[in-house]
């Protein structure tokens, strides 16, 4: 295709505003008329954000199907509604007993690697008899979160950088009650999820409560460019 809008864009999402609304920045920034993604972003989490523009909306199935890299903090000793730091506290433990050992950890993470069930947050988009989940949610009124199955390829404990704190927007000082994971796994997956999982297993909880995303497909953040970097020549013709 001649026309340079008709690509893909890999772009870098902050924290603290909706994939949505920073989508319409890039296309605002670059004038593109027709703009989708490969996958949304919470307003807490950061990272790679594919958009796919003009006639590259097309690309939407053949491109979703690859795996994706998340890194993310997991708080433990506090659990909330939306488990991340956005929602109301429901439940905290502030006993040396809620936090796990990096043993424990360890030693848990490999029963996690295939394919495996989690609870889907209650502050999701999923339709619950017809409504989204976190309308529901929002309203108070009470439903059991549908579980379903996903593939998670690799599920470890990594250290934070300064690089991955500083995208975060956070310090790079891990708190006692904090570990730094990374996780390569299938589309669907909430990572949100995985540290209730992780928690309940360990018998404590926890939030993600810094979600960092490296990698949808083939599309890496060491190629990802920022809101205030990007420009046309950045678009990969399709």
């Amino acid at each position: 295709m001649d026309n340079i809008k008709d690509g893909i864009l890999n772009v870098i999402k902050p924290v603290g505003i909706s994939s949505f609304s920073f989508m319409r920045k890039v296309q605002r920034k670059i004038n593109i008329k027709k703009i989708g993604h490969l996958g949304t972003l919470d307003p807490n989490a950061c990272g790679v954000l594919v958009l796919l523009c003009g006639r590259g909306t097309k690309l939407n199935q053949k491109l979703s199907g690859g795996s994706k890299v998340y890194r993310s903090i997991f708080t433990f000793g506090i659990e909330t509604d939306t488990l991340d730091p956005e929602g109301q506290v429901i439940a905290r433990n502030d006993s040396d007993e809620a936090i796990p050992t990096k043993m424990q950890i360890e030693t848990l993470l490999p029963t996690l690697v295939g394919e495996i069930q989690i609870e889907v947050p209650k502050f999701s988009a999923v339709h619950i008899n017809g409504e989204r989940a976190y309308d529901l949610a929002r309203k108070g009124i009470d439903f059991t979160p549908p579980t379903k199955t996903v593939k998670i390829h690799r599920f470890e404990l990594i250290d934070l950088s300064a690089q991955d704190a500083e995208l975060m927007g956070r310090d790079i000082n891990i708190a006692p009650n904090e570990f730094y994971f990374e996780i390569e796994c299938e589309t669907g997956t909430y990572v949100r999820s995985l540290a209730k999982l992780v928690a309940n297993k360990l018998g404590t909880i926890a939030i993600a409560s810094s979600i960092l995303r490296t990698r949808v497909g083939d599309f890496d953040i060491t190629d990802a460019k920022s809101l205030e970097d990007v420009t046309e020549e950045d678009m990969i013709k399709i």
